[in-house]
């Protein structure tokens, strides 16, 4: 069954004449599509949904009660799910495949009516159909329009929603199924009849026409391509044989699902042959793990299999985001293929690629550096954007304490490019650009006075502790938790002195949960990183949505308050 509506499996069990149903698979989270799938789910079928959009299944009850009407200036509506959470058995990734019964079924992206909306494309009888959720409800027409506006005077769904219908023109279609409407024949026209329309209301609005999305594609060199217009630089080193590694890969669209719950829409891989000659891209290095520049690799996997390679510093927070407290996560985890330790050299069809971690923009951060075409190339993802060369400014690519960038590291930046002395740079914004000395220095200079000014102003003998807000944190952060269930943590704590300190820890919760221990003393070594172990014991009854575990620190015998926090939800 895909979508099954608000009736009792009873009902439709008896209108289909069908004994069972094995799988429900949801295109998006709108109870007028999914509020009978617990009902299924109790009956022994499988639910799978988008996993975009997973949140608004399991977590329906949260959303409603958080909701805030006043100030508010979200147009779309997150509350608006089943009425009981809703536990999937699967989730429906972009551009994965599922089979059942010897059909496939391509996972197929169609944000628009919602951000996360999938469609689902299958062959039967020689006929390819698409269940489009709500993309549209016949030819030319779409049920509603309010929930395509995401945010208040804003047309980002209604450009995705048209980015959505080209996709759908791409597809072979022959027979369209809708979730509100009459299933019917799919045409150029059927889809013309609401593109073209929707193009002219933006034109009305906006005085300029839809901003389509095609990929723009520099030769740096021989080998080495830019890809300009993506949301964070996209590169690609060629060889002669239509092979490519990919380094960093941003959002490609007109209006990039950048935001909860982040979204890839590939506009770029159908380039890839037709403009570069590309037929497979084998690997996929990554500056940091900002979702901007991780965002298409799951899109790379799907057509290619493409391979990732990470250091050992960054494998866990991309494998496992979800036990983070850091910005810009990719809501999806990444298994990665291959570690390159610190020194070791990756070998790529007569290339060496060297991949380390160096704190830059963020704690968890790569330099990666490589030579071809007679050239050497450094990759900096954002310490420090592009236009800083080209416009002579001096100033960081962004500023996030919450990244962990230690004081410590601003001048480092600089540093690492003088000591690579690398012909070209590749930021992560602000593209490709020639390596010049002068500009560096007169850079440092500025991360001098940067950095010397945090630490008049910071109230700590290591400022970097004054910078760091997870000096001490819980990990995992945040966890989904049943009745009775009990979970080991660990308290992180980073010493940033150059001495070690004694540490005290006091550990408390809501009544009912158990902590062992609830309190331990220890002394931190200088400059490391100490584990302290934590079980807490969850109740079979709960009274709140959340069961915050919190630490309170005593540091160098200075009490510090409840500082540290792990969040265990149901």
């Amino acid at each position: 069954m895909i979508d099954c509506g608000t009736y009792t499996p009873a009902l439709q069990l008896e209108q289909f004449d069908v004994d069972r149903v094995e799988q429900v698979l949801l295109t998006h989270f709108h109870r007028d599509q999914c509020s009978a799938a617990d009902e299924w789910s109790r009956r022994g079928a499988k639910l799978i949904v988008p996993f975009a959009e997973k949140r608004f299944f399991e977590e329906s009850d949260l959303l409603r009660a958080s909701y805030d009407v006043f100030d508010n200036y979200l147009s779309y509506y997150p509350y608006f799910g089943s009425l009981n959470d809703i536990r999937p058995d699967l989730c429906a990734h972009d551009y994965e495949r599922l089979e059942w019964q010897g059909l496939t079924f391509h996972v197929v992206p169609l944000p628009g009516h919602t951000f996360g909306s999938v469609g689902y494309l299958f062959e039967l009888n020689g006929q390819r159909l698409l269940a489009c959720g709500d993309l549209m409800s016949q030819p030319g027409k779409i049920a509603n329009y309010y929930s395509l506006q995401w945010k208040y005077m804003d047309f980002q769904g209604h450009v995705n929603e048209l980015e959505s219908l080209a996709t759908l023109a791409s597809l072979g279609v022959d027979f369209i199924l809708p979730g509100h409407g009459i299933p019917f024949t799919y045409t150029e026209s059927a889809v013309n009849h609401l593109r073209e329309p929707l193009e002219r209301l933006y034109e009305l609005f906006y005085a300029r026409p839809v901003p389509g999305y095609q990929p723009i594609f520099r030769h740096i060199s021989d080998h080495v391509v830019e890809v300009t217009n993506s949301l964070a630089n996209t590169y690609l080193v060629l060889d002669d044989g239509g092979h490519a590694l990919a380094i960093d890969c941003g959002y490609t669209s007109a209006a990039p699902i950048c935001m909860n719950p982040h979204r890839y829409i590939d506009h770029l891989t159908p380039s890839l042959e037709t403009e570069l000659g590309i037929r497979q891209v084998e690997w996929f290095l990554f500056s940091h793990y900002h979702d901007d520049h991780l965002a298409g690799y799951p899109a790379l996997r799907s057509r290619y299999g493409t391979r990732i390679l990470s250091s050992p510093e960054l494998r866990d927070v991309v494998e496992h985001p979800e036990r983070y407290n850091m910005p810009c996560l990719l809501p999806q985890g990444l298994p990665i293929d291959r570690i390159v330790e610190r020194g070791q050299a990756f070998e790529w069809r007569g290339t060496s690629f060297f991949l380390e971690q160096h704190p830059g923009q963020t704690l968890y951060h790569h330099l990666i550096w490589f030579h071809i075409d007679g050239k050497k190339f450094l990759v900096i993802g954002d310490n420090i954007s592009g236009l800083c060369f080209r416009e002579a400014r001096d100033f960081i690519y962004s500023f996030i304490p919450k990244n962990r960038t230690p004081v410590s590291s601003y001048r480092d930046m600089p540093d690492q490019l003088l000591e690579h002395s690398p012909d070209v740079v590749l930021t992560g914004h602000g593209g490709a650009v020639d390596f010049d000395r002068s500009k560096v220095l007169r850079w440092r200079n500025w991360m001098d006075e940067w950095q010397g000014t945090w630490n008049q102003i910071l109230d700590q003998s290591i400022p970097d502790r004054g910078m760091d807000p997870q000096w001490i944190e819980f990990y995992p952060f945040k966890v989904r938790v049943r009745p009775g269930e009990t979970v080991s943590f660990e308290v992180r704590i980073t010493n940033h002195d150059r001495n070690a300190k004694p540490c005290l820890l006091r550990f408390r919760s809501v009544p009912g949960v158990r902590l062992d221990p609830v309190r331990v003393s220890l002394e931190v070594a200088a400059g490391g990183l100490t584990r302290v172990g934590l079980k807490a014991a969850f109740p079979k009854r709960f009274t709140s949505h959340s069961l915050s575990i919190l630490a309170d620190v005593s540091w160098d015998n200075c009490p510090l308050g409840e500082i540290a926090e792990a969040i265990a939800y149901w």
